[in-house]
């Protein structure tokens, strides 16, 4: 690699701050907005750009003690222009305009405002759904700023009570698609940070391409992030992974790192700012962190290495698509420094030298694919799919359609049949952005009477989301599917292990009372559904005979009723029917009673 010019960084900067001027319809920020909670001292329990499982975290979440109900006020003036309820997602979310172009986000709500919260459940009865997305008119709902409007909580997708907010804004830059703000970058709230970020883990690795133009890629050292000094052999081409988190006063959560920057000796070579985020692209993170070490071991590492479908390029400075070559067998100083946004910044060095002896632990894939047969006669396929068109693959019993940008590198793609009911579909080491369709061949041995039961299964991975793991522990999850023709059809985002199973068990519900139940001292009734297979797909609960509300929170299995007496008569045995249906149309009618 061809050393830098030391005047490239300052090009660089100049040039971010000419595409920063072309932001026509980015508002300004500072000064507008009053903070959303008034829990003291004001911290963060994650981020904007922060890295999770699968995606960008797209605002700042707000601790608020560690339990439900802290006021939730809004940020400015402005109305309620939308008001979502989901079981999963946001949760009970609000989305409020304001005159300045930005739309306000607070999600994960406990409750909503009285006269907010009548107006929800009025519609959820009208629509008798739980799940409602609630566009509103702005004389519905005007707010004033500081106006309390919920109540911060932990619904939907949520690890424990805080309130997630966002401010977005239209950006003409992406197609005047909606971006939400980093708001530490904007200086929108001063938060307390006196404490640098921190090195987790640093690994390198070795680079090369096969004949065909694969890229192969080989662990080839690490380091723990208390390695302030190491030296490094390395291969003719490399390139590094960082572990590397932020830290802010009054909390212990892990937070995320604003700016990467990687210096060959002074050059610098690679660096990654965290700004300002299109909506649309949240799941690009797949392609900035090296993804084998996600599905294994649950650990996001910013990657150097650029590959071809990574869009993060307006963010990214990479003459050399980050990769690092050495011209010669002398040592070099690596030096990789992570700042936050208040400023701090955090260094570690490492001596690296040429040894072109490594090259040979790149010769193979990282990503090798384990093919058990279970005794049957081998069933493998290879074949090269491209990052940048569609590809197809057919073979007996199996079609695949991975649409065209779903990768963002070429790979070699291994499909291996492991039984009449399970193929492997390549490894989970290489992450799809959009989803592939597969068409499997039901076989003989599953009942024609049986092929509207057939669901697919899909092996989960170390590296899942864990507030998805800790609602579904099961190794094995519904990928979905639906059968015409002996065939079942489904869309996944990951490559993996795929096995077709027959659903037909009906969810199981328990009350939490006994049939019969004198209940006249509580407000609610709880009931547990669960699914092992397909998965739940809609509930119904009765009260003498009228639908009643009951909100849904998977990461319990629960469903809760709140017994109102404007809806239900005090004094009087009352007969509750739930319906549950899972994905697979299997249906468990559930009768009691109880006294209220």
């Amino acid at each position: 690699m061809k050393l830098l010019s030391r005047q490239l960084p300052a090009l660089f900067t100049a040039l971010v701050s000419a595409i920063g001027s072309l932001h026509a319809q980015t508002p300004v920020l500072s000064g507008y907005y009053v903070t959303p909670v008034r829990v003291e001292p004001l911290s963060l329990s994650g981020s904007t750009g922060e890295f999770r499982a699968a995606h960008f975290h797209t605002g700042l979440d707000f601790r608020v003690g560690g339990v439900s109900g802290a006021p939730v006020y809004a940020a400015a003036e402005g109305y309620i222009s939308r008001i979502t309820v989901s079981a999963g997602g946001y949760g009970n979310c609000l989305l409020v305009s304001h005159p300045n172009g930005t739309i306000s986000l607070y999600g994960h709500l406990d409750a909503f405002s009285p006269k907010v919260a009548a107006y929800v459940e009025q519609e959820q009865y009208r629509r008798e759904s739980f799940q409602v997305s609630l566009d509103c008119p702005p004389e519905m709902f005007p707010v004033q700023k500081g106006e309390q409007i919920g109540k911060a909580g932990n619904t939907g997708d949520s690890g424990g009570p805080h309130l997630h907010f966002e401010i977005r804004y239209q950006d003409s830059l992406y197609d005047n698609g909606m971006v939400t703000a980093n708001l530490l970058n904007h200086g929108v709230y001063k938060l307390e940070d006196a404490l640098p970020p921190e090195f987790r883990m640093v690994l390198f690795y070795g680079y090369s391409t096969s004949d065909d133009g694969i890229p192969v890629t080989r662990l080839i050292t690490g380091f723990d992030g208390n390695n302030k000094q190491a030296a490094v052999n390395v291969p003719d081409t490399f390139f590094v992974a960082i572990d590397a988190i932020d830290r802010m006063n009054n909390t212990n959560f892990r937070l995320g790192v604003q700016t990467w920057e990687v210096y060959l000796d002074q050059d610098l070579v690679y660096q990654f700012s965290n700004l300002d985020l299109p909506l649309s692209w949240t799941r690009h993170i797949l392609s900035l962190i090296h993804y084998p070490e996600r599905s294994r071991n649950g650990r996001s590492l910013l990657k150097t290495w650029v590959e071809p479908g990574n869009v993060l390029k307006d963010r990214t400075y990479a003459p050399t698509l980050g990769l690092f070559t050495l011209s010669d067998t002398l040592t070099h100083s690596l030096r990789i420094v992570v700042h936050d946004a208040a400023g701090h910044s955090t260094r570690r060095t490492y001596a690296i030298r040429k040894n072109s002896g490594l090259e040979a632990l790149t010769d193979r894939q990282e990503n090798v694919v384990n093919t058990p047969t279970d005794g049957l006669p081998a069933e493998e396929y290879q074949q090269h799919f491209y990052w940048d068109r569609e590809n197809s693959f057919a073979a007996r019993d199996i079609r695949i359609t991975v649409p065209s940008k779903a990768l963002y590198s070429d790979m070699l793609f291994q499909a291996s049949r492991l039984g009449m009911l399970e193929w492997q579909l390549h490894t989970p080491d290489i992450p799809l952005h959009l989803p592939m369709q597969v068409e499997l061949r039901i076989p003989d041995t599953i009942p024609a009477a049986l092929h509207d039961k057939v669901v697919v299964m899909r092996l989960q991975d170390n590296g899942r989301d864990p507030h998805r793991q800790a609602a579904d522990p099961n190794l094995w999850r519904s990928a979905g599917g639906e059968s015409t023709d002996s065939l079942v059809t489904f869309r996944t985002n990951s490559f993996g292990r795929f096995r077709m199973d027959v659903d037909t068990i009906p969810p199981a519900v328990i009350a939490s009372f006994s049939r019969g139940a004198d209940l006249r001292g509580r407000s609610s009734v709880k009931f547990t559904i669960k699914d092992a297979c397909s998965g739940i797909g809609d509930y119904k609960v009765t009260i003498d005979g009228k639908w009643i509300l009951g909100v849904h929170d998977p990461k319990r299995s629960r469903i809760t009723c709140m017994l109102e007496p404007e809806r239900i008569t005090r004094g009087v045995r009352h007969q509750v029917v739930m319906q549950v249906t899972d994905q697979k149309n299997n249906i468990t009618t559930y009768k009691t009673e109880f006294l209220w």
